[in-house]
């Protein structure tokens, strides 16, 4: 691999770097990445802009970063995908319904100050971001980091799978139909709600907040009309997170 122009250091030349580090040296899914310090002298820059760089890696799914244990490489998107290659969105918010409010109550047991952290500035990033794709990429990453807060691999793997789910054209030309300025508010409410049960270590509130968040997402991806209150159309949860009665599609 080619050293390092210390001229050109930015944080989108050194992760021009890391693609390159990650295609040379032919890492595979699941093997740790050397340690900051050792990657930050092998690329000669500093960790500042090499931390920028692998939060733009991790947000294109290439890596996964684990507090406490290391940084990892991801499975390749073919991999993902053919795990769900068949399902429809409206199958992959049903799996949503069930599995994000249980990863939310584990979140608010188990997240450290770096993932209440890491989640407020994906909150940020979102409430500052109007247009559809910067919005869409600070969603995407502010569920990554609730799965994170787990400090379960499990529930990271998972996320990871439904956000290669997301990334399909189908699901993008349902999102983009349904995108607006009161949904997408709405959606920073329900957010920003889901994080301050986190932060008040409510397990209970955190998995009812996502229950809410996930039928207001189902009901905007579905087409049925959803309103301020409360979603009765969407599939009814419990708490738990747990589908107790499908709803009829439109």
């Amino acid at each position: 691999m080619q050293g390092f122009d210390p001229k050109r250091g930015s944080a989108d030349l050194a992760l021009d770097e890391l693609r390159r580090l990650l295609r040379d040296d032919g890492l595979a899914p699941g093997v740790r990445l050397p340690t900051e310090r050792a990657l930050a002298d092998r690329l000669g820059i500093n960790r500042a802009t090499l931390r920028k760089a692998l939060a733009r890696l991790e947000m294109e799914g290439a890596i996964v970063r684990h507090v406490g244990r290391g940084t990892f490489v991801s499975a390749p998107p073919e991999a993902s995908k053919a795990t769900g290659e068949n399902a429809s969105p409206i199958e992959l918010m049903e799996a949503r319904l069930v599995l994000e409010p249980a990863i939310a109550r584990e979140a608010a047991l188990r997240a450290r100050k770096e993932d209440l952290e890491r989640l407020e500035m994906c909150l940020i990033r979102s409430e500052t971001s109007d247009e559809f794709e910067a919005f869409e990429e600070w969603d995407i990453a502010f569920h990554r980091a609730l799965a994170d807060a787990t400090q379960n691999a499990v529930f990271t793997m998972v996320m990871e799978m439904m956000r290669t789910m997301r990334s399909t054209a189908e699901w993008d030309r349902l999102k983009r139909a349904s995108f607006n300025p009161a949904l997408r508010d709405r959606y920073r409410i329900e957010h920003r709600a889901i994080f301050m049960a986190l932060e008040s270590r409510d397990p209970a509130a955190a998995a009812t907040a996502t229950v809410q968040h996930m039928q207001t997402v189902y009901s905007a991806i579905s087409g049925q009309k959803w309103e301020r209150g409360d979603v009765p159309s969407a599939p009814r949860s419990s708490a738990a997170g747990y589908m107790l009665k499908p709803a009829p599609l439109p």
